[in-house]
């Protein structure tokens, strides 16, 4: 249980099997209902925050994305106490990603050489050359990931928050990896469906790609609805979600259906 998805202060948090909530720097927007629900109710929370049950994850996520996206809720417009707070027990590293956390070791090393290099403490220099090894870390280990799995893994490892890839972590633990998808469902897509375009920017490509919107990691479905084909270029941008889950639904709604077999 956990954050699952997170957009700038919005979060979509898992409270139980079945059970979502979306929140606003912790406040609550918009409690969600899946099929896998509970059937007793009880201590899901009815407030008067609004209720929404739909039929899968996927859903939860087009309604977090459509919050996320949309206006600032009413009375939470940033003030100057937002801005800055005299607390550091708000500092959670937890919510940084590894490049973030290796940068500030990095700068905080190389400041602590560069200040007490000639100082008559020796340890500070010995704090200094730590924070540096400490820094470098996420970086190595993001080029041992590259040369071992793939970019995606190693850009995944280096842009997502600790917090964020704990929560997945233990919801994909349980989830089992989708094959890759039939190369007779792949023509399908690339030749019948999309006519050698790409279905998001609509550009003629010599090498397109078929995306899965709810990612194979995740039990997403080699299922028509679920696939898009694309170009490179807006593979990778799907792939970072700087082309939200949410869209690529509705695209492929209004797409021609073909069937699996």
């Amino acid at each position: 249980m956990g954050v699952v998805r997170r957009e700038g202060d919005w979060r979509l948090e898992k409270r139980s099997e079945g059970v979502y909530e979306i929140t606003f720097r912790r406040e609550s927007q918009m409690k969600i209902l899946t099929s896998n629900a509970p059937s007793n109710r009880n201590g899901v929370g009815f407030d008067a925050v609004p209720l929404r049950e739909v039929s899968s994850y996927s859903e939860a996520e087009g309604l977090f994305e459509e919050k996320a996206h949309g206006p600032t809720p009413l009375g939470m417009q940033p003030t100057a106490e937002d801005t800055y707070s005299g607390s550091d027990s708000d500092v959670d590293l937890t919510e940084f990603p590894p490049y973030g956390i290796g940068a500030m070791f990095l700068t905080v090393g190389l400041f602590m050489l560069y200040a007490f290099w000639d100082s008559e403490n020796t340890l500070l220099p010995l704090f200094g050359v730590g924070a540096l090894i400490v820094g470098v870390t996420p970086f190595v280990f993001t080029g041992y990931l590259y040369r071992t799995e793939d970019w995606q893994s190693a850009w995944e490892f280096l842009v997502t928050p600790l917090e964020d890839r704990t929560s997945s972590d233990s919801s994909s633990s349980k989830t089992k990896k989708t094959p890759p998808t039939p190369e007779k469902l792949k023509n399908k897509l690339i030749f019948d469906r999309s006519g050698q375009r790409c279905e998001w920017c609509e550009e003629s490509y010599d090498h397109l790609q078929v995306h899965h919107i709810k990612p194979r990691r995740e039990g997403g479905p080699n299922d028509p609805e679920n696939l898009i084909v694309l170009c490179p270029n807006c593979h990778e941008n799907a792939d970072r979600e700087a082309i939200p889950r949410s869209k690529l639904k509705a695209k492929v709604k209004r797409l021609p259906e073909i069937s699996a077999d």
